[in-house]
Order: structure tokens, then sequence, then C-alpha cells
């Protein structure tokens, strides 16, 4: 009897060690099926998200219960920050700097309903109230996940929806089915372990050929989540293999050329031909740089002509519905306004700044009244008018022997100019009070006249130049109009407003860089906003 009791004990001891293991602690509110599918996505996780990044995690609210035993999976860890949505409504904070853009993403989808992952989706691309400005990363890692059965026909409508947006880094974790996978030609056994039932980690590769280069025309299994007991992968391989290979098989890079006009970026030549056919051909530094890259990868080169695109909504448009996938030209970063598109490596940067004429140099009349400023002179005058006021007043005043000269304001004004420039008077005072009040002005007119008499001399020998203008601010504030291209204006609306309506206010109109150019040098009365390479060949 005490040795039952004892294995007793014992056995409850065991059970309770392995229920507060919190690996072992499944949630008793989600099927089976469920449950294995947030430990599989936490295997997913924790061998491929970088640490770090943040995680967003993304589940209609039919599935909110998944996405919360998810959420608290991830809180355990703590590796991941995680950003939650739930019918594509983010709950997040109010800046938006939170959300890694090469972070990962979690869709989870009950059915594999392209509805609902489409909405979804649209909630994270939509600018609602500036809740989420930052996309991702093409290159991000994307899990779409359910704990059902997908379709074949399913899993390619989702893949062939990703790579809409360039997301080619994705798979789809759904139960296999207990048939033959129509891609995969392997015999799932229903009875082979625990349940038999297993969760299947899905993908596809591009450009695999020339006829399907980023359509979907093949799904791929790469491993098996068993569920039995804690589950656990088959053949524990890299879920998210590298897609894209050097050899692109011949397939076709559509290219949006805008004419620049310049050898060092794009330009249209035309070409007679020996049956007099003249056709434009494409030359640049960035077109032969482009067709070495297209060489070494396989790609071939189509220069799609599109008429009508003036500015980069079109080009947006355009390249969204995959009409075009590069756009090739002098492309500055701020026709990348839409987060969906990121530029290629540099081979070289250029900037755009604002040229203003150069000033001549100043007039050497004007050094007289450069010498101080306008405070100053004015200071000097009230002085003068004071100190001949103060000495009428005196003169008449303080004592009848003083001399006449003395007792009228015109006399006082005639002595005190004559201390300023240097020449005696022709008469001292006699009383004591107005030597003391003159001798006063005679020292202030030793200081003013030697400080004045030196600069004088310094600015007659080099008169110096006009004060140029070193920032926007004294741009903007000198009046000087401001020469631009018509389809920047699209670059000054995203500026702060107060600042793009004085550009537009001050704004001019040339049809042509070279009349533009003659304003500047001629009337100086203009300023430019230029290409620096374009001036320095200028």
């Amino acid at each position: 009897m005490q040795n039952e009791n004892f294995e007793c004990i014992l056995l409850v001891i065991i059970a309770f060690s392995t229920i507060t293991n919190g690996a072992m602690l499944p949630s008793t509110s989600l099927p089976l099926e469920e449950i294995h599918m947030v430990r599989c996505l936490t295997k997913i996780s924790q061998r491929h998200f970088a640490p770090g990044r943040s995680v967003v995690i993304s589940s209609p609210a039919t599935y909110r219960d998944v996405q919360q035993e998810l959420i608290a999976e991830f809180h355990r860890t703590s590796i991941w920050p995680v950003v939650v949505t739930v019918d594509g409504k983010i709950n997040m904070p109010e800046n938006s700097e939170f959300i890694d853009k090469d972070g990962s993403f979690i869709i989870l989808v009950p059915h594999g309903n392209i509805k609902s992952i489409n909405a979804e989706i649209a909630g994270l691309i939509k600018d609602r109230k500036k809740e989420f400005t930052k996309l991702w990363n093409s290159e991000a890692q994307f899990v779409v996940a359910g704990a059902n059965e997908f379709s074949w026909l399913h899993q390619m409508i989702i893949f062939e929806y990703f790579s809409t947006f360039r997301i080619y880094n994705i798979i789809i974790v759904n139960l296999e089915h207990n048939a033959i996978h129509k891609s995969y030609s392997r015999q799932t056994n229903v009875f082979d372990v625990g349940t038999g039932k297993k969760f299947g980690v899905f993908t596809w590769f591009p450009y695999q050929s020339s006829d399907h280069c980023t359509e979907v025309n093949d799904v791929i299994l790469l491993d098996s989540w068993v569920i039995s007991a804690q589950g656990y992968f088959t053949k524990n391989i890299d879920l998210f293999p590298r897609k894209i290979s050097n050899n692109f098989k011949r397939c076709p890079l559509k290219a949006f050329v805008i004419d620049n006009k310049w050898y060092f970026t794009t330009l249209y030549l035309n070409v007679t031909y020996s049956n007099g056919t003249v056709l434009p051909h494409l030359v640049g530094l960035e077109i032969k740089l482009l067709s070495i890259v297209l060489q070494k990868l396989n790609i071939t080169f189509i220069n799609v002509n599109i008429r009508g695109i003036v500015n980069r909504n079109d080009l947006n448009m355009y390249l969204l519905l995959k009409k075009i996938y590069i756009v090739l030209g002098s492309i500055g970063s701020y026709v990348l306004s839409n987060k969906l598109f990121s530029a290629t490596n540099s081979y070289y940067s250029m900037s755009l700044r604002w040229y203003v004429p150069c000033y001549d140099k100043n007039a050497r009349w004007s050094s007289i009244y450069r010498i101080f400023t306008a405070q100053l002179w004015l200071v000097l005058i009230i002085s003068f008018v004071i100190v001949a006021i103060s000495i009428k007043l005196v003169g008449r005043y303080s004592c009848t022997s003083e001399w006449q000269r003395y007792k009228t304001l015109k006399s006082s004004f005639t002595h005190l100019w004559a201390v300023i420039l240097g020449v005696s008077v022709s008469t001292m005072p006699r009383t004591t009070s107005l030597r003391s009040l003159f001798l006063a002005w005679v020292f202030f007119s030793l200081a003013f006249n030697t400080v004045f008499q030196a600069h004088l001399t310094t600015l007659l020998t080099d008169s110096g130049y006009r004060t140029p203008i070193r920032y926007m601010d004294e741009l903007l504030a000198s009046g000087m109009g401001l020469a631009y291209p018509e389809y920047m204006n699209e670059f000054f609306d995203e500026l702060d407003e107060t600042e793009s309506l004085q550009i537009k206010s001050n704004s001019v109109s040339c049809s042509s860089n070279e009349i533009c150019f003659g304003w500047a040098n001629n009337h100086k009365n203009v300023s430019i906003y230029l290409v620096d390479k374009s001036v320095e060949e200028s």
C-alpha cells in the first residue's frame, strides 16, 4: 500500500512538472491544428526572422484567438517587437518609425481567401491618417498561414497576388492534402505519426524559364510540420532559400527610358539606315552600364514606348501594372515618393541646387556710406543736432560775455561741422561750461574721423563684392525670381507649406536654360534650380 502511494505521488509530481513547463502547456481554447500552427510559426520565426527586427502579425477578426496565442508565444521570447493588425487596422504607436521596413510579416487567413488577404494588405498600404507610411522591403520575409487545407489553385492565386508587389520571398503554411500533392508528387500517409496530419510549407521560384518568368506555374512543398506532441519539421531545411539566381533565363526587362538629351545618362539619336529609314537609337552612359549588367544576368532588354507619360503618377501606375519594370534617365529620389518602389545602386550621385548670380563689385562711391551701419549714421546725426542745440542754449543763457557766434543755431552747426572735418574754428568759446561741451565734441569727432578714414582708405582700395546669398531663407527673402522645370512643382509640394508657397509665388518661366542663364548674367534677377553636373559642364 505504501509503495502504491509513493508511485502515485511520484506520477503527480512528474505530471505537475510537465504542465508547468511553458513549452508543454497547450492552449485549451484552440483546436489542436491551430495550436500546432502557432508552434510551427513560432519555430519558423525563431529560425529565420532576424532578432530585433519588427514582426507584423495581421489577421481577420475571426482569427483573433489564434493571433493572440501567437503574440503570447512571441512575448515569451521577447526577441522581436510586434505590430498587430486586425482587418487591416493597425494597433500601434502613432510614431510610424516603430515599424521596421526590413522586418517580417505573418498574415493569418483561415481558408486562404484572397479577399481577406487583400483587405489585410490594403490596410498596410493605405496611408489612412498617416497611421502607416512605411512599406516593406521587397526582400522582407512573408508567411501566409491558415489551419485548414488550401487548394493548389488557392496557393497559386496567393503567390500571384504577392508577386504583383514584387514579393517573392514568401511561404504558405497550411494543412497538407491527404492525397498526392499536384506539384510535389508525394503520397501523404495519414496514419504515419500521431494524428497523421501535417502542416506543409509551400513556396514557388520565379525566373525558372523564359516562358514563365514571374508567372506562378509551380508550387513546391519545402518541408512538413508533424502534428504530434510538440510537433517538429521532418527536414529542417532552409524555408527561405534564395529565390532569384544570377541567370534570368532570357526573361525580359521592360524599361521606360526618358530622353535626357545627355550622353551622361540617356540620349536618343536619329540613325539613317541604307534604305533611307530613320530610327531613333538609344545611347548614353546609363544605357551602357545597364547593358553590361543585363548581359551578365542573361536578361532581355525591352524598351517600352509609352506615350503621354509626363509625371511621376503615370510612372507609378505603369510600374504597378507591370507594364514597365524599371525607369531610366536620371530619375531622382524625389520620384520615388511611392513607397512601393526603390532605387537601384547608384553609379553616380547628382544634386539639385539653387544657383544664384555672381555679384558684382560694389561701386567705389558707395564706400562712404557703407563704412557704418544705418543705425550708427543715425546716432551721429542725432548727436550732431543735440550738441548744436546744447551749444546754442549754453552760449545764450550761461553768460553774456560769450561770443555771439555761439548764440545762434546756424553758427553752432558751422562750428561743429568744422570740428568733424578737422578744420579749426575762427573763435574759441570763453566760458568753462561751453568749453567743456565743445571739448567733448572734439574727442567724439576725433574717434569718429579716425575710424572713418581708416575704413574709407581700405574700401577705396578694394570696394569688395555685394553680400552673396548663402541660405534658402535669404534667397526667399531677396524676392529674386526662381526658375525651375515645371515638373519640379510636385517635389516642392512635399516641402513645408510656407516654403513651398514662397517658391511657387516667386517662380518665373524660362523657355530654355540659355534664356535663364542670360537673365542671371545680365540682370542678376533670377536663381536657377540645376543639377550640379550640368553646371560643371557649362
